[in-house]
């Protein structure tokens, strides 16, 4: 008698990968023999994890990188010999150049299973990191005085030629893994324990986010009796019993357990039989991220901790940001120190007063600070404490602050402001601190409001490039602004703020602002 074929039971979410049988109308499903299923489905090596995947795509563009200097050096040999840059300090540019691009689309998470999905993604940041690169060679080159030792045909062809290999290579990689084939045999297979309303939340929250480099393949449940049929759209295989037989005859990457944060007992329990598995176990936080955004896992000392809140320029992110506020202010102040000079002059013989107003405003971490501006009021009407808003046709202002104000003239001494470290070019505009939103202090009449203050104050912000400025006037307009203050916060990054500062300059002589 020749032996009988071993047996595998699929669950609906991943029939069409696994070979699974449907055998009537209840979605049900039958086991299939072992050696019908390998004609069928297309396995991964255990070896072949994301970061595996990530490590090969990133070892990918730096050969592309290489290869496109190469093929350069190769086209231009005759007239490389002419040039004082030997063979030898080509190479030392290639690798740069490889390593800047590598590691700056890494540190834009382009190396992902999820964004190696999503092309258009993937097209727009190789040419932002390559165009990165581009600038950071350009400028060692003009520091160390080196350029001319370089041959112009040659790097040219270079620039020109290595996006191209990187782009069209995302291009058949975008098309390999958009196949039903390519996109089973990377995705990541995951199970799920628990069948509750932990469960069902965590299942809808993995669907939503429409991330297709994980596939579901089973939900099980550790209680016998009171598990239901399905939960989230998927039928539960069994319990966590039938999960084990389950995981040694079924390619599992990582099983995530889904029980309330309390069951301590069934936990243990559940952690314990998981051990004898050579499987990823998590434990999903999502009833705790329903009240807190948690963010990570870390430790203070020897202790974990849970993050919940980050700091949100910390690290290389508020070096960036430092030196992009030390390089542009000193440029903008010699740029407009003579219009600045004239416009102190002008207020000195339109109106008696001094030249600046002066006023306290929320800064960086709810500090106060003393804002300047070129003083637009009679001197007499000016309201220091900004509890008195200012509308259109504001009496108060005199005929020149009326110009000023409306091409934004009256806001350029707040370099200064930059310049002594009080505030950034780009953030949330610094308020007034009794300033109003629908009759309330707009620090108590709109929630989250005193977010805004994570980072340095702004001349310019995203709120105002997006419309939301002149008078604040009712609580939608308030909530629109914070809203857009701390997406820019959430979203921060140097491209951001070089495009915020390249809208507000199209937009300064906005008749809107008064």
């Amino acid at each position: 008698m020749s032996a009988e074929p071993e047996l595998s039971l699929k669950p609906l979410a991943v029939a069409d990968f696994y070979g699974a049988k449907k055998t009537g109308p209840d979605d049900t499903f039958e086991a299939v023999p072992q050696s019908e299923r390998r004609k069928r489905t297309l396995y991964r090596p255990a070896w072949l994890s994301p970061e595996m995947v990530a490590f090969m795509v990133g070892a990918f563009d730096f050969s592309m990188v290489l290869s496109a200097a190469a093929v350069a050096f190769a086209a231009y040999s005759e007239v490389m010999d002419n040039t004082v840059a030997g063979p030898g300090r080509h190479v030392a540019t290639s690798l740069l150049a490889a390593t800047l691009f590598a590691g700056a689309f890494e540190r834009l998470g382009g190396y992902r299973l999820k964004q190696l999905a999503r092309l258009h993604w993937q097209l727009t940041r190789s040419l932002m990191a390559w165009g990165f690169t581009v600038s950071v060679l350009l400028l060692v080159a003009f520091l160390s005085k080196t350029s001319e030792a370089y041959s112009r045909g040659w790097a040219l062809a270079w620039i020109i030629t290595a996006p191209g290999l990187l782009l069209t290579s995302r291009c058949f990689l975008h098309a390999a893994m958009a196949t039903r084939v390519g996109g089973s045999y990377l995705a990541r297979k995951v199970a799920i324990i628990g069948a509750g309303n932990e469960g069902e939340r965590l299942i809808a929250r993995l669907q939503d986010g429409q991330d297709k480099s994980l596939v579901i393949c089973g939900v099980f449940d550790d209680r016998k009796a009171r598990a239901p049929d399905s939960v989230g759209g998927f039928r539960v295989l069994g319990t966590t019993d039938d999960f084990l037989r389950f995981a040694r005859s079924t390619p599992i990457d990582e099983v995530v357990i889904a029980l309330p944060v309390d069951a301590e007992r069934r936990l243990r329990s559940l952690c314990d039989k998981m051990k004898a598995l050579a499987i990823d176990v998590r434990l999903s936080l999502e009833p705790m991220a329903e009240t807190f955004n948690v963010r990570g896992m870390g430790y203070l000392a020897s202790v974990p901790v849970l993050e919940l809140v980050d700091r949100p320029l910390k690290n290389w992110r508020a070096f960036v940001k430092w030196i992009e506020d030390k390089l542009l202010c000193p440029l903008l102040l010699l740029f407009v120190g003579p219009l600045m000079a004239l416009i102190a002059i002008l207020i000195k013989f339109d109106s008696r007063g001094p030249v600046f107003f002066v006023q306290k405003r929320f800064g960086f971490n709810n500090e106060v600070i003393r804002v300047l501006k070129f003083r637009t009021m009679h001197d007499d009407c000016s309201d220091p404490s900004g509890a008195q808003r200012t509308v259109r046709n504001d009496p108060r202002v005199t005929p020149l602050g009326r110009i000023l104000r409306l091409f934004s003239l009256d806001e350029l001494p707040q370099l200064i402001n930059v310049l002594r470290g009080d505030m950034s070019m780009v953030g949330p505009r610094p308020h007034a601190i009794a300033m109003k939103a629908g009759g309330h202090l707009y620090c108590q009449a709109v929630e989250q409001y005193l977010h805004r203050h994570r980072v340095k104050p702004g001349i310019t912000g995203w709120a105002q490039v997006n419309g939301l400025r002149g008078e604040v006037d009712t609580l939608e307009k308030a909530r629109a602004r914070v809203a857009h203050d701390l997406y820019y916060i959430d979203h921060w990054s140097p491209w951001l703020d070089l495009k915020i500062l390249l809208r507000t300059a199209g937009i300064l002589a906005s008749p809107d602002a008064y």
